[in-house]
């Protein structure tokens, strides 16, 4: 699992790059258990940075919370594959 200090690095990092390269900050951002996610809502748009690989003993009943699902992830694809607004 990255540790939250690997998460707000990755953060920076990416805010330090999308500036410099004159793209929007994000909407929102999630940190997962491996990764940073970078959402726009507008364009519907998702960037997903992994800093860690998932454990080799993740049983199946967790692959849900690092795919993001604890965090309304299945909810966010569906309206985004329907064309719905994003929150």
């Amino acid at each position: 699992m990255a540790t939250l200090k690997q998460k707000i690095d990755a953060e920076r990092t990416m805010r330090e790059l999308l500036e410099r390269e004159g793209i929007p900050q994000p909407d929102h951002i999630e940190y997962g258990y491996t990764c940073i996610r970078l959402f726009w809502s507008y364009s519907k748009v998702v960037v997903v940075v992994d800093i860690d690989e998932p454990p080799p003993d993740l049983g199946e009943a967790d692959e849900a919370s690092y795919a993001g699902d604890d965090n309304g992830w299945q909810e966010l694809v569906r309206r985004t594959a329907e064309g719905s607004e994003l929150p």
